[in-house]
């Protein structure tokens, strides 16, 4: 059985966001020829198997490159499994004593998922996001056969890390630790999300036992393996109950609770009680006092009963505003995941951008909305939508309104776009969706002339087959990819390239509203 993976106690309270479970996965490396370069992600500590050897020499059980017969260094492209703050590092070379690298160094980017091998390769070196790699860590010296705890200063938000390591060698674990900072979006579409899960920055803010599994199981994806990867508390022999304090990843209503006692049998417990509080309320030491197990806190839903091996789909007693959840086992026992299904409330910054979209004057805002998307039925069946009560709202108004508009609409706001990879201003395009159109093709710049000629080309034949110019959402996609989808829509009717058109200007639409309500709710 494989020992308990160590944490530094300085970073205890953070995720760690290289977490195998949570879908981070090794990319790239230089060189993996001694050890695969996925063992630096396994949860276990390192193992030693003395005697133990491939045909390419002494197994490890991490990463290990090659003995460098020439000048440079190796290093390693991780996605990280959920986007996120980071503040440090461990980076273990237990068991790697003669063959350890001397020091190492990290860079970040931010980055969609399925940028390539060579598309992350080929992003440059800069200080500035997102326009590549930023070093967050300089050439810092490590030990060999060591947990080596290194902890990061404004390393920022990042998708992706690459950790170098000097001139090479064996790194048995990596872990990356911070606080999960999910792309705003997903708290602005109109379904439910489950506001406590990890990958949307839910996290435990206290606990009152964890002796045989930590309550931030609770959180992960999925539904757990066995019984020891949910939270269970040792048995309580005294009267009460264990508790866990569960920190939404946004303030937020809570529609529909998930409460899995799967894989518990013998030791779930009889019933529950979850309470909650709003700490946007609330002074900083009254919260602390509260979530060592104080009272103040409001009725979520009343005591309810629990079976064994069961996922309970409770229904809260009454709507609350809450930041924060106090979920209680009677009187003790294991659980195996919480789900907190609800909609998050805006935040300070996105209720002023709010507020003065409301407040716009009738000429101002037609003009936003046609920078959004250039049908000007569009514009109109937005304004009706005013006053919007929440950006939940705002959004779910300019779906309805984009997809109410008639094929002479669609042909209208896709006349405002300029063609990919042309200089050229659409004649309907307003500035501000002129700058935003720069952004949204950033991945023409750069780009090899023998593929921007053949855009230039191919968009020229689709216009004469089409009557229209070609619409492609694209926000992180580079010029080949670009080509290949031209290419691959260029032989299709008439009609249902319109619809693909108008399912790309829907994405569109959703993107510029967002970069619209982050600079304005800065």
């Amino acid at each position: 059985m494989a020992e308990k993976a160590f944490v530094p106690a300085e970073f205890a309270h953070l995720v760690n966001l290289a977490d195998d479970v949570l879908g981070t996965f090794v990319v790239y490396a230089t060189d993996d020829y001694f050890a695969e370069k996925e063992n630096l992600l396994k949860p276990g500590a390192p193992q030693w198997l003395e005697g133990k050897y491939t045909d390419r020499g002494k197994w490890m059980d991490g990463w290990e490159s090659q003995r460098k017969r020439e000048p440079g260094h190796d290093f390693v492209i991780v996605r990280l499994g959920v986007p996120g703050r980071l503040e440090g590092l461990l980076v273990d070379t237990t068991h790697f004593k003669g063959n350890a690298p001397q020091a190492v160094s990290l860079e970040v980017i931010e980055a969609p998922d399925d940028w390539t091998p060579a598309r992350l390769l080929a992003a440059p070196v800069a200080g500035e996001r997102p326009v590549g790699w930023r070093e967050v860590l300089p050439e810092t010296p490590v030990r060999p056969d060591f947990p080596n705890v290194i902890p990061l200063e404004g390393a920022g938000r990042a998708t992706h890390v690459r950790l170098r390591i000097y001139p090479d060698g064996g790194v048995a674990r990596l872990r990356v630790y911070g606080s999960v900072e999910p792309d705003d979006a997903i708290y602005w579409q109109p379904a439910s999300i489950d506001l406590a899960a990890v990958e949307n920055g839910g996290t435990v803010a206290a606990v009152s036992d964890q002796f045989f599994g930590p309550p931030s199981n609770l959180l992960l994806p999925g539904r757990g393996v066995n019984m020891g990867d949910g939270w269970e508390t040792k048995r309580r022999r005294t009267p009460g109950s264990d508790w866990a304090v569960i920190r939404l990843g946004r303030r937020g209503v809570v529609e529909r609770i998930e409460l899995d006692t799967h894989f518990f049998k013998g030791n779930a417990p009889q019933a529950t009680v979850i309470e909650a509080l709003d700490a946007s309320a609330i002074d900083d030491e009254t919260l602390k006092a509260r979530l060592a197990g104080g009272d103040g806190w409001d009725l979520l839903l009343e005591r309810a009963p629990l079976v064994q091996h069961r996922r309970h789909v409770l229904q809260p007693d009454r709507p609350l505003t809450v930041t924060h959840l106090r979920v209680h086992i009677f009187p003790h026992g294991g659980v195996n995941r919480l789900r907190l299904y609800g909609h998050a409330v805006d935040t300070a910054g996105e209720g002023r951008a709010l507020a003065a979209l409301n407040e716009m004057a009738g000429d101002d805002v037609r003009a936003l909305f046609a920078s959004f998307n250039g049908a000007r039925a569009f514009a109109e069946g937005l304004l009706e939508g005013r006053p919007f009560p929440s950006v939940r709202a705002l959004f779910a108004a300019a779906e309805q309104a984009w997809w109410r508009c008639t094929t002479d609409d669609r042909l209208e706001a896709f006349a405002a776009h300029p063609r990919i990879g042309s200089s050229q201003r659409a004649e309907t395009q307003t500035e501000r969706s002129a700058s935003w159109s720069v952004g949204e093709q950033a991945g023409v710049r750069g780009a090899d002339d023998a593929v921007k000629a053949r855009l230039a080309e191919l968009n020229d034949a689709y216009f004469d087959r089409f009557g229209f110019i070609f619409i492609v959402c694209a926000s992180g996609k580079s010029a080949a990819e670009m080509l290949a989808l031209l290419e691959a829509r260029i032989g299709r009717d008439r009609e249902a390239e319109i619809e693909t058109a108008a399912r790309e200007q829907a994405k569109i639409t959703r993107l510029r509203i967002g970069k619209w309500l982050r600079q304005k709710g800065i």
